[in-house]
């Protein structure tokens, strides 16, 4: 018998308490007609239209003459001679490996030797040249890359090779 009276005023506790709950929620949410609501007494955003006109020296046209320009004009020598195109479908042994381009030509017979005896120490059969470089702007580089050609899917595949010894190299068209 004390178990049904402990069960059924439970039961009445736990309903009152839910009715308690909501009531507390709604006048939690429900505002009082009394509160004062603030108001602003000017326009704090003004809308304004703006009508730009798109004459020879306005912003818009600058940006859309730089968007016109042709791709070709911002491709500099060393992209153009990295590109791995073969033209007419033809495959020839053009493509060579390159391993760094500096623009000291003492730097570049460097990293050479060093690239030559970590190949030797690795058993990789590799002759390397240092290479002359004349790119637009009267500029000159000195490439390390690789003596012999290769076609390209060669070339990508001996390049694989040296990426997973640690030896950064791209393929260039020669």
């Amino acid at each position: 018998m004390n178990k049904n009276r402990f069960k059924l005023l439970s039961i009445i506790v736990s309903y009152v308490f839910f009715i308690f709950v909501i009531i507390i929620s709604i006048n939690a949410v429900v505002p009082d007609k009394d509160i004062q609501v603030l108001e602003p007494k000017e326009i704090l955003v003004k809308k304004v239209d703006n009508n730009f006109s798109r004459d020879k020296n306005s912003v818009y046209e600058i940006l859309e003459q730089d968007n016109l320009e042709p791709k070709e004009k911002l491709e500099s020598e060393e992209e153009k001679s990295n590109t791995q195109i073969i033209k007419n479908g033809i495959k020839k042994d053009n493509f060579r490996i390159q391993f760094a381009s500096f623009k000291e030509k003492q730097k570049s017979l460097q990293i050479s030797s060093e690239l030559k005896e970590k190949m030797t120490s690795m058993s990789i059969g590799i002759k390397l040249i240092v290479k002359e470089v004349k790119i637009k702007g009267n500029q000159t580089f000195y490439r390390v890359i690789s003596e012999s050609k290769y076609p390209l899917g060669k070339a990508n595949s001996e390049c694989a090779k040296f990426k997973k010894n640690k030896i950064p190299c791209i393929i260039i068209k020669s």
